[in-house]
């Protein structure tokens, strides 16, 4: 039996204060995700991942909360590759017609900062400008759009309903944000998630052209 990380002790306290149905996933030869969650009427196949200290993270301990200490930074890559770990899990255990969820959560130092531009770079690709060459030979702005790097688009990763932020806010407060992807086959609707998300966005179409906002729009439920 495996022993449950942080991340999962967290994500089950959530569940149990909000009367949340979480059944453990027992795990077999092929690759499973960890959790069936059960909220009203909503059954979430659910996988939870955690950023854990790498060998610069432990150099930055030692100094955090110092002169020397580092800025926060948007740990997107690191993000990114918890939602490759987990989109194989939710894929065989949702088995193409349940809703998914992967939640991460952040147990690596504060200075490794998920917030919503965080999530939605690991989702949609990096955010840049994109100048264009005019007809008077000058150069402008055309565009502000998601670039490359992309992970979740209309083509890939279209199993995945919702990305889930976990945090710990002092020693009894535990909070979830969700993040709906546009693309999902599987959407859910989001007063269905209110009992379990703190916070829920969406970021409607991210790879249009032109002038795309990077800030999804919070939902209201």
């Amino acid at each position: 039996m495996s022993i449950h990380t942080v991340s999962e002790e967290l994500f089950e306290k959530l569940c149990l204060a909000r009367g949340i149905g979480c059944d453990r996933i027992p795990e077999g030869v092929r690759k499973t995700a960890d959790y069936k969650v059960f909220v009203g009427s909503l059954m979430l196949i659910t996988e939870v991942k955690q950023l854990d200290p790498n060998h610069k993270d432990m150099k930055l301990a030692a100094v955090w909360g110092t002169a020397d200490s580092p800025c926060v930074v948007a740990p997107s890559d690191r993000v990114q590759g918890l939602l490759e770990e987990g989109y194989p899990q939710i894929k065989s255990s949702s088995e193409g017609n349940r809703p998914t969820m992967i939640v991460v959560y952040n147990n690596s130092g504060d200075w490794n900062w998920i917030d919503k531009f965080t999530v939605v770079k690991a989702m949609f690709g990096s955010f840049g400008i994109v100048f264009g060459l005019q007809p008077d030979q000058t150069i402008a702005v055309a565009g502000q759009v998601y670039l490359g790097r992309r992970k979740v688009t209309k083509d890939t990763f279209r199993s995945l309903s919702v990305v889930g932020v976990l945090k710990q806010e002092g020693a009894d407060v535990i909070r979830l944000a969700c993040y709906h992807n546009p693309f999902a086959h599987i959407p859910i609707e989001p007063a269905s998630l209110s009992r379990l998300a703190d916070a829920q966005y969406i970021h409607p179409n991210p790879h249009e052209r032109g002038f795309v906002p990077w800030e999804p729009k919070k939902i209201e439920t």
